[in-house]
């Protein structure tokens, strides 16, 4: 695929789109993004790390919005939904879910800055994120119930098992294709327009757009991880 001019691509330098960068399997594009939000996201770490120890010196809240409040606001929100669904142990699927969330919010607030391109408009990126999210439903239903969890690939009566077991890999195996699928096309199409706007018009008139692209980067986020933790539920639910 032909990138248009980016940063990646002004470092890379431009070569034949059927060629790729580097062979043509491997296409560093998506990767460079993909390491500069890890970057972003690790510095947000280190400083939340240090503001969260001067915070132990004191009891009062600071009242201006500022990185912790951020985190916290962020957890908070997803918190109430992880409680609702997976129950009283929730807190054992904060890290991947919050991870997920956070890594692909980043992700696509960087198509949102000129010359860049968010890592989840490449199928690549997303994909990998969703075969995390089918292996990990998979390790959690197994934790959940042990041996018995392949009961709901079997059916409700053994004897459809010829038929059920084929039906349940292929509905296993399509999550993974509609979360790639999804977030993929929806960021893509998103970029482009802002891209294309910020082309043809004065610096000041896409703002529309821009706030339409933040908007569609915190949904696409949300509806990633709250898929993945439906996903996490009906695994761990008692009804299997």
């Amino acid at each position: 695929m032909e990138h248009p001019l980016t940063f990646a691509s002004l470092l890379f330098g431009e070569v034949e789109p059927q060629k790729g960068y580097f062979n043509k399997i491997i296409d560093p594009v998506p990767i460079l993004y993909s390491g500069v939000v890890a970057v972003v996201l690790i510095g947000l770490i280190v400083a939340f790390q240090l503001k969260l120890k001067k915070s132990k010196t004191t009891l009062i809240p600071s009242p201006h919005f500022n990185l912790f409040n951020f985190f916290e606001v962020l957890l908070d929100i997803f918190a109430g939904y992880l409680r609702e669904l997976l129950g009283k142990d929730w807190k054992r699927y904060v890290p991947i879910l919050l991870s997920l969330w956070v890594v692909i919010l980043f992700s696509n607030f960087l198509g949102l800055i000129p010359y860049f391109e968010p890592p989840t408009s490449n199928l690549n990126t997303n994909v990998a994120m969703a075969i995390v999210v089918f292996f990990a439903t998979q390790y959690y239903g197994f934790r959940a119930h042990g041996i018995k969890y392949l009961k709901q690939f079997v059916g409700p009566v053994l004897w459809l098992a010829p038929l059920m077991i084929p039906i349940e890999l292929i509905g296993h195996l399509a999550r993974v294709l509609s979360l790639s699928v999804r977030l993929f096309g929806n960021m893509f199409a998103d970029h482009t327009l802002v891209a294309i706007f910020l082309i043809l018009a004065a610096p000041f008139v896409p703002v529309a757009f821009m706030t339409l692209g933040i908007l569609v980067s915190v949904v696409q986020a949300f509806i990633f991880s709250i898929l993945s933790v439906v996903y996490f539920s009906i695994a761990i639910s008692e009804e299997h």
